[in-house]
Order: C-alpha cells, then structure tokens, then sequence
C-alpha cells in the first residue's frame, strides 16, 4: 500500500512538471491620429532669398585715401547723411594752385585790354594798320578765354573738396561695406552698398521648362522658410532675358503686404499655382515608416491591429507632413512605428505629441 502511494505521489509530480504556465502578454498602447484629408491646391515650390527693391551701390568721385567711415552694416542711414570721408590735403593743394591759375589769367586779360585800348587809339590816329589791331583784339579775345577756363578749373576742384564726402543718394540700410580706413580707394569704386527701405523682392533661380509658362506681372504665393505655412501674395516683377552660366533664369518676384519681422537675405519659397488640386493629409512627421527606403504608415484596423500601407510624401511641414494615399476617417500610429510588427494588436490612445512606453509586466 506505501508503495502505491509513493507511485502516485510520483506521477502526480510529473503531470504537474509537464503543465505550461500561461501568461497573457500586455497588449500595446498605441498614439493614433485619425486622417482627416483635404483637397488642396498643387503648387511648383522654388527657393530664393529675400533682397531689397533697390539696392544703390556708392563709390566717391575722386581718388583718395580713407580718414573716416561713419556707419556700419546694419545701420539706417537718411538721404544726405555723410558715410565716409577722404583726406583733403591734396584737394585743397589743387585749390590754392586754381586760384592762383585764376589770378595769373585775370592780369594777363587786364593787360591785354590795355593794350587794346593803346592799339585801338593809335589805329584811330593812323598810325598803325588793321592788322596789329587785329592781333591786339584776338590776344585780348585769348586772354578772356583763359579767365572762364581757369573759373571753371577752379569750380571744378572746389567740388572735387565736396566730393571727398561720401554721401548717401537714398535713405536705406547699409548692407555692406568695403573701405577701412587708411585704405585707398579709386572714382568710381563702389565702397558702401544700401539697401533702399520699402520694397522687398525674393529673387529665384528657374529652369528651362518652367520659365516658358512665366509671365511678368504673374501672381504668385510666397512664404519663409522660417514659418512656411504662411503664404503671402507677391507679382513677377522681371524675367531675366538670358540664362546663367548653369542654364537657370533670375526671376524677381514683388512681395505684396509681407509679413513684420521680415529681413534681408532670409530664405523664401515662391509657390507657382498648378490647375490640379490633391488630396492630402496632415500627420505628425512621427507617424512616418521607412519600406525599403519609401514612405509608409501603421494603419489601425476596426479590430485594432495593425498593419503597413505606402503613402506619398509630399510636403514637409514645420510641425508635420503632407501626405497622399489615406482616406479620410483612417486611423494611423502617431507615435512609435519603430516598436510595433504587421498584425500587432494595439490598445488605441488619443496623440499626445509624445511617444507612449509600452508597459512592463510588473504594471
């Protein structure tokens, strides 16, 4: 009998051995976004920068060496306000010799419409021909000649000295400077750029199939890279006639009504509207999966699994992506789409903008 017991004993210890323990495992929370899609307009995206309606590039009139510059890159300058200033020294070196020049030309004509008046007396009195009148008459003539020439010597390096002041032709901001002082610098070198104030313009760069379908005073949208959900009214101003050494054409598009804060050389998009309208949605750029190097997403199904479909990359948006390829109503994994396999079942939770943990079997 004690050994029938202890048999039992024994094969009820085996039959327990062999018994596999079940564990349900945790079903995932899962951040979905429904799509909800919308038909917009399709349109060709160019990048520029932004630049000034006029710019005017400034150069002194006269050579010279640099003794002071009064403004820096940046600066707000009004119409008139001097910039910069050459060394005078030898300016009124040229002064003081044109009006000497003068002087010298101004006793010379004296003397010679004194000698005039001798020779017209003496010819009236018979005692000289017509030809030394003549030649008396034609030095004074030379001599009157040589007076407005020197006058005009004289004006002419009385406003070289004024010159030597480099003026601003245009209220604006400096944009750029290329003068130190002690630098010299030669006419017609342009030293101070300004950027005139008011208009504004983003410059863009087209290629050969798509400038034939511009025209000047075509309207356009324009946005900033830096908020580039906000699009603005802006005209083509001007087409440039020829192409750039890499076969792009300049086009200069106005900007109509800009938007506060905007500065020069920030980067632009001008937007070209197409006749075709997509539908797209809107999904949080963490709601994108890589197959095979494209673009696909997690769609959560009425049963909440799981399971993997391509869509088309758009748009990418400072807080998000424009999609093509979702129906509306759909709902997709917002958040962690590295963490979850084709035919996962999900526990659906509303977007947070973060992803969510899974949860570990001692919760």
């Amino acid at each position: 009998m004690k050994q029938f017991s202890f048999i039992l004993l024994i094969s009820l210890s085996l039959s327990a051995c062999n018994e596999v323990e079940t564990v349900e495992k945790p079903i995932r929370p899962a951040q979905t976004w429904t799509v909800n899609s919308e038909l917009l307009p399709e349109r060709t995206v160019y990048s520029g920068d932004i630049h000034a309606r006029h710019e005017v590039d400034l150069a002194f009139r006269v050579n010279g060496k640099v003794i002071s510059r009064k403004v820096e890159v940046g600066d707000y300058v009004e119409q008139g306000q001097v910039l910069a200033e050459l060394e005078k020294d030898d300016l009124n070196l040229n002064i003081n010799s044109a009006q000497a020049n003068l002087q010298a030309a101004k006793s010379e004509m004296n003397n010679t419409k004194s000698e005039l008046k001798r020779t017209q007396d003496l010819f009236n009195k018979q005692f000289i021909s017509q030809a030394i009148l003549d030649t008396a008459n034609n030095r004074y003539r030379t001599a009157k000649s040589q007076v407005k020439a020197a006058n005009a010597q004289l004006t002419l390096v009385k406003n070289q000295a004024q010159y030597s002041e480099l003026k601003a032709v245009t209220s604006g901001i400096v944009t750029k400077t290329d003068l130190e002082i002690g630098q010299v610098v030669s006419i017609g070198q342009a030293v101070i750029h300004i950027a005139q104030k008011g208009g504004y313009e983003s410059h863009i760069q087209v290629g050969e199939q798509a400038i034939k379908s511009m025209k000047e005073d075509m309207p356009v949208k324009v946005a900033l890279w830096i908020d580039d959900e906000e699009w603005f009214d802006g005209k083509i101003r001007e087409i440039s006639p020829a192409a750039t050494s890499n076969r792009t054409w300049l086009v200069k598009v106005t900007l109509i009504n800009p938007p506060e804060g905007l500065k020069l050389g920030m980067t632009s998009k001008v937007g070209l509207q197409n006749n075709v309208n997509k539908m797209l949605s809107w999904l949080p750029a963490t709601a994108l999966y890589q197959q095979n190097n494209k673009p696909a997403v997690w769609l959560v199904e009425d049963d909440n699994h799981v399971s993997l479909h391509p869509v088309k990359l758009e748009k990418h948006l400072m807080n998000g992506v424009l999609v093509a390829g979702l129906e509306n109503g759909t709902k997709v994994i917002a958040a962690g789409v590295n963490r979850v396999h084709d035919g996962q079942e999900v526990k659906p939770i509303p977007y947070t903008g973060r992803s969510v943990p899974m949860r570990s079997k001692a919760q």
